[in-house]
Formats: C-alpha cells, structure tokens, sequence
C-alpha cells in the first residue's frame, strides 16, 4: 500500500509527464489491442467445428501441356467417389455458393419482394457436419427434401417477424423461381466462419430444377460449381488419404495430370480463398507494426522515466540507508509501473472500442461481439497487460535501484545519471520508427497513384455497366434500344462480362514442345465494344472486312509474340482447341484485369447485336454518357426503362472506374490503415522527444544563464539546445531508410506493374522527421534562452 501511495503522489505532482507518459502509453496500447483482435479473429476461422480437426478440403489442379489449372469447385459425383475410393473418409460435405441475385418473397405478401444474397445448396447433413447451430428443426431431416431450406435467424426475423417460421414457404427467384419449405432457422453465421449463409437449401432441389444438369455436371470428379469437404475418420488419417489420391489420380487421365490438394478447415479462409476476402496480405504487416508501435510507447514511458533519475535520487538514498535492500526499491518502480501501465490499459481499451468500428470498416470485415469475450481473447489481453508491466517496469527499476547512497546524498549525482546513453538510443529507435514508416507509407501511395493514373489502353470515363440477367434477355434489343435512345446516351455495347469482372479462358495450340497449348484470356461481345472502350488498333481489319462471327477473333499484341505468329497476323488462323478461329486484327496492348497482374495474351470474339447468346447467358451493357449529363436523372431515366422489363430484380449499375478501381481495395485499405500509424508514431515520437527535451533543458537551466550571460544570443543558444537532438534524428533517418526500401522493394515486388522507389522518398521522410523535432524541441529552447539568467542563477 505505500508502494501504491507512492506512485500516485508521483502521478499527481508531475502531471506533465504522466500525461505523456499514459497517453503515450495508451494510444499504443490501442492499436497493439486493435490488431492483435484482427490477427486472433483472421487466425480463427472455422476452429469452433466440434469436428474441424478431422475435416479437411479437397481441392485439384490439372497439367495441361505446360499449363496449370486450379479446381478450386469440383463435380457433383467428386464426393460420392472419393469416398468410395477411400475407406478413411466417413463424410463427404458438398455445398455451392448461388452467386447469381435472386429475389425472395413471402408468399403471405407476394407484393413484398426482396433481393438476397449467401444462398448455399449443401447436402442433408449439413448440420451435423458442421457445427453451425439450430435454434428450431431437426438438424438430420431438414435438408433431406427437395426444396427445403434452412434460414439465418436474422432471415426469419424479416420475413416473418418473432414467429418460429417453420412449416412455412418462401418462393425464392434463381433462376426461376420455386417454392421452397421452411424446414428450420439457424443461428447466423459466426464472423469467424468461412462458409457464411442466409439460406441453406437442400442439394436435391438443384437436381429438381430444369437447369439441374448445369450444376450437376459430369459424373465424374472433374471441374464443377461445388465445394468439396471431407470428414476423416480420425485426425491422422490425412496420410493415407494423400496415399490413396494419388493413386485415384495415377488412373483418371481423362482430364490430363491431375493434382488433388487436401487442407485442414481451418487453412480455408487464409490459404484456399481467392482475391481478397482473407485480408492475408495484412497478417504479416499489421503485427508487426503493432509490435513496432507498443515498443516505440514503451521506450517513451522508460526514457522519461529515466530522465527524471535524478529527482528520484535522494529519495532513493534515503531508502537505502534506512536499510531498503535493491529488491525493494525495485518493486516500489515495478509498483509504480504496473500502476502507469494498468491506467494506460484501460485507456488504450477504452479507445480500442471507440475507434473498432471504423478500423472495422476500413478492412470491410465483421468481428462479433461474442468472439471479442471470448476466453482466448480475455487470455490475449491479459497477457499484453503482463507482458506490458514486465518491460515497462523493467529497465527504470534497474537503473534507479542502483544509484549509491553515498553519491546521491552528497548531490554529486552528474547529468548522466540515469543512462543518458541509454535514451539517446531510445530516441533514434523513436524516429527511426517513424521515418521507416514515412517513407512505407509515401511508397504505397505513389503505387497507388501509379495505378490510378497509368494508361491502361481503356477510355473509361463516363461509362456505366448495367448487368443484365435471365429475367430480362429475352426483351434486351427492346432494353438497349431504348438505353440508347435515351437524350445524353451516346453509345451503347454488349459484352459477356463487365469489364473488370472476368473473362473466359480457352487454350491454343502451341508451336513448341514446351508450350503444347497456351491460355488465352477472352472475352464475347459486340460490334461496339471496341470503339465504346476506345481501344486501339494495331492492326486494322483489311477494308469492308466483316469482324462478327463465331470463328473469327481479334487479339492483342501480346498474343503474337505467345502464339508466334506472323508479325502482322491478319488472315492467320488459331486453334481453341475445337475450331480454327481466323485473326481478323489485332488490338494494341490494354489492361483488361489488374494491373497489379501481368498482362495475359487476349482474344475477344464479336458476335451480332441479335445473338441468341446473351439470351443463354445474360451479359453486361455498356452505356457511354455525354459530357455535362446529369448523371441522377439520366439514371433515374435507365432505372424506369428497366423495372418496365424487368420488375423482379433490382435495378443495379457500376461505373467502369468504379470497378477499376475497386481492384485495388486491399491496397486503399492498406494506404488508410498505414497512414493512422504513421501518424500515430510520429506523434508518439514527438511526445517523448518534448517530454524528454523539456527535462534535458531543465537540467542545463544554469549553463544556459551563464551562457547567457557572457553574451549568447538567442538564436545561438536554441542552436546549441536542438543540435544533440537533430543529430539523433538524422541518425535515425540513415538507419531507417535502407531499411524501409527493403521491405518496400519487397512489397513492390507483388505487382506486375509496379513504380521504381524515388530518391525523393527519403528526403521527404527526413525532413518530415527533421520538421517534427524542431518544432518539438525548439519550444522549450526558445523558452530557455528567453528565461531570466539572474532567476536561474540565485541559487548560486
């Protein structure tokens, strides 16, 4: 309790330094709290399966040539096969995500019609395979049925309010609509899941439907729209099942070389998903900046700590000649520390919970409320507070238990009491934090930029897409005629898919051994698609040359040089492995993905404005807008043309920048959350260089009178002061910037289009730095040398 009385009567008599020691303190502790939640909940995912150890995913890749194709979803039968085949698995589990929209309605109120998302087909044991938790029905039954289906809790709160909804229908519209059984409401899906739901249908419904045989497939394990998990007998049989696989695959060559995959579960959401829903890419950079953060508080709450040494010195010789051992005045700092430490804790929580929601929202992801509760995340923090308390009170209680008696009750104490030495390092550790993070994330915008404003061989300004889908194909010319007709609509264009959104691949034959057959990127679309992209030409068609048509092909560039044809290939023809496709011309290079990936060899197949194609497959439009349009009536005015043909499916529209830049949301993501903790460390940073520079100004209060007094001017005497902190500081530019272009060459590296790292980085990050400490420092300089020397020097 005296340790405790005596650290508050610390806290209470210097109030400036405790509060830039506790919100030092605090604020790192916030972002350490932040990203150690993100990190636990990304680590997480699909661990709350009574049976995830003995769960695993199966996944297959095919050598075709020397190409590689990855089966991220396999064929309907793959399940029943691999089992079959290896008496180890006691469970198969297939589900298909529907990714195309749908509309649901209560047939209570039919006229209420709503468009839903996270639709899954799985088989009947969905819910005693995993364990997803059923508030009403019974989990061995309810997808036994065609047409049953299983909703979220938040599901059966829209549609039907606070009633048990089972035994009552829905009709959902896929791609037609059906009637389907309410056969149970299940908890929703915990943030933490991989496999996320509003609606779980029964498997069998897909084979009832007309379209079944599109999701069914081929009968045997081949490329499909299902994914394949499996349920092992026991943990350790993930062996013998590899064993068995590539046996199964040593004798199925019907689809080239095949490679199956098999992960835990528990790898899905980290390893297994494509493009961006894991966030994988912070995983490795956010600890580390959370580490680099909590170390640069820590070193500020230790250096000011030590800085003070001296007014703590009788105190402490006082105690030691009252016959306090070594090991007691070090628990009182422990003491002391623990209790600066506990305070900043609990601040650092508090703004942890005030800035969660907007951290959240920058990393689009949820994170419930249950799992911040949790018992491994109660453990996590406790275990910062520890370990917090332990390093926080570690070096000051070394350095102020071992000041001698004798010397400190004399006064003999010199300035470099306290490890001046010590924080000299501290503070070039602070800055060089700092600059390396400065010149990170200068970088990352200048990439970002680059991306935004390169060209990419595509004029898309003023361009919307308007998917258009199954309900209303059958009435598109009368939709896009009507589109086009409409006043500040320039031109209009057909294309399979929106730009940016995919394309389809089909291989070429190859001219060499090594490359049997090549991947070519293509896409269908019409007679307007390239002059409403306003994509270039290499090579013309020749005069009065018709384009359109099934076996013929434009391609780019690069596609010459990859199929080695003629240097102008007009009037040769390629292989997509079932027709002979005649080049009509070729289109200069252009950014139809990506540009953080490397540019593929394209092929774009024009068909007529009346194909029955789009009627199969449905097909995004493309509307040029006019200069000085306004945008809300114009569409408005598209919104109308379209509930005149469609009624069912909502209205939707992106435009083509938008989607462009849309690919590139992890890296704004990264841009935003980078920047908060550049931010964060140099304010850190700078609140331990004022701190520590008003103490040190303190100590040189007599020299300055004196100074002062023989006839230093004022800018003489704030030179003298801000030099021995300026040379820290330069010091740590020097040590930080190789640094920080090492990992961010590293970093560029993930880009196929990627800038070089200017000079001018490094300068600007210094300066930054340089800028900083000045204004810092020379508060308390000027104020210095301003004093009265005749006040400083009484004592004498």
């Amino acid at each position: 309790m005296n340790n405790i009385k005596i650290a508050f009567r610390s806290l209470s008599r210097n109030k400036g330094f405790t509060f830039i020691n506790i919100t030092g303190l605090a604020v790192g502790l916030a972002v350490c709290i932040m990203i150690m939640l993100y990190v636990t909940h990304e680590m997480s995912y699909d661990s709350f399966h009574k049976n995830g150890k003995r769960i695993y995913n199966l996944r297959a890749s095919i050598k075709m040539g020397g190409n590689v194709m990855n089966m991220a979803y396999m064929s309907y039968a793959a399940g029943p096969i691999v089992k079959q085949n290896n008496p180890v698995v006691e469970d198969y589990m297939r589900t298909m995500v529907y990714f195309r929209p749908m509309v649901v309605s209560n047939p209570a109120s039919p006229e209420n019609k709503f468009a839903e998302n996270k639709l899954i087909f799985a088989d009947a044991g969905f819910f005693n395979f995993y364990s997803f938790k059923l508030l009403s029905g019974e989990a061995s039954e309810a997808l036994k049925a065609p047409f049953s289906v299983v909703i979220s809790k938040d599901i059966a709160k829209k549609y039907f309010g606070n009633t048990n909804p089972v035994g009552e229908t829905l009709i959902i519209k896929t791609d037609s609509a059906y009637t389907y059984h309410i056969t149970g409401v299940a908890e929703n899906a915990p943030s933490n899941s991989s496999i996320d739901f509003n609606f779980v249908a029964s498997n069998t419904s897909l084979l009832s439907m007309k379209e079944a045989s599109m999701y069914t497939g081929s009968q045997e394990i081949s490329f499909g729209s299902f994914g394949l998990n499996l349920l092992l007998k026991h943990a350790s049989d993930t062996a013998a099942l590899r064993r068995n696989l590539q046996a199964m695959a040593k004798k199925d060559k019907s689809l080239g070389e095949m490679i199956y995959t098999l992960s835990p579960i528990t790898d899905t959401h980290l390893h297994m998903n494509f493009g961006d829903s894991s966030n994988t890419r912070y995983l490795k950079i956010f600890p580390l900046v959370a580490v680099l953060i909590l170390l640069l508080a820590l070193v500020n709450y230790m250096s000011l700590s030590t800085a003070r040494a001296t007014l703590r010195a009788k105190e402490v010789g006082v105690r030691k000649v009252s016959g306090a051992s070594r090991i007691s005045i070090a628990m009182q700092f422990y003491v002391e520390s623990a209790l600066f430490a506990g305070i900043s804790f609990v601040l650092g929580y508090c703004l942890c919970y005030l800035c969660k929601p907007w951290f959240l929202n920058v990393l689009q992801l949820k994170i419930d409320n249950s799992f911040l509760y949790s018992p491994v995340v109660l453990g996590l923090l406790f275990a910062l507070l520890v370990l917090t308390v332990l390093i926080a009170g570690s070096y000051p209680s070394l350095v102020l238990s071992a000041f001698k008696p004798v010397v400190t009750l004399k006064g003999k104490m010199s300035r470099q009491a306290g490890g001046t030495a010590v924080r000299k390092v501290f503070t070039t550790l602070q800055f060089a934090i700092s600059v390396g993070l400065i010149i990170c994330g200068i970088i990352i915008d200048r990439q970002l930029y680059y991306f935004r404003h390169a060209d990419t061989g595509i004029n898309r300004d003023n361009i919307v897409m308007l998917p258009v889908g199954t309900n209303l194909v059958k009435n598109y010319q009368a939709f896009k005629k009507d589109i086009g007709d409409l006043a500040g609509v320039g031109e209009v264009a057909t294309s399979h898919y929106a730009m940016y959104k995919g394309y389809d691949m089909f291989f070429a034959a190859g001219k060499t051994k090594e490359e049997k057959s090549i991947p070519i990127a293509n896409l269908v679309a019409d007679n307007n698609f390239i002059p409403v992209l306003g994509l270039k030409w290499k090579y013309q068609p020749a005069p009065n040359t018709e384009i359109t048509g099934r076996n013929k092909v434009v391609i780019n560039e690069l596609a010459i040089g990859k199929l080695h044809l003629p240097a102008n290939p007009v009037g040769s023809f390629i292989s997509d492995g079932n027709n002979n496709l005649q080049v009509m011309g070729v289109l200069k290079n252009f950014n139809f993905s990506s540009m953080a990936d490397e540019l593929r060899p394209f092929a774009l197949i024009t068909l007529p404005d009346t194909s029955s194609f789009w009627k199969k497959t449905g097909c995004s439009l493309f509307v040029k807008i006019n200069p000085h349009t306004n945008l809300p009536t114009l569409l408005a005015k598209m919104q109308g043309i379209y509930k005149k043909y469609d009624r069912d499916t909502p209205f939707d529209y992106t435009f083509m920048d938008d989607a462009f830049n849309q690919q590139y949301k992890a890296e704004d993501r990264l841009a935003a959350i980078f920047s908060l903790f550049t931010y964060i460390t140099v304010i850190l940073a700078t609140m331990g260089l004022f701190g520590l520079a008003a103490f040190t100004i303190e100590q040189r209060t007599k020299e300055i009178g004196i100074r002062k007094i023989l006839g230093a001017s004022l800018s003489k005497i704030s030179t003298l002061l801000s030099l021995d902190f300026l040379k820290l500081v330069l010091l740590s530019v020097i040590i930080a910037s190789p640094v920080a272009w090492w990992a961010m060459h590293n970093w560029l590296q993930n880009f196929a289009n990627r800038i070089t790292i200017p000079w001018w980085v490094f300068t600007a990050a210094g300066g930054i730095a340089v800028l900083a400490a000045i204004i810092t420092v020379s508060y308390h300089a000027i104020k210095a040398a301003l004093a009265n020397p005749v006040d400083s020097l009484r004592s004498e």
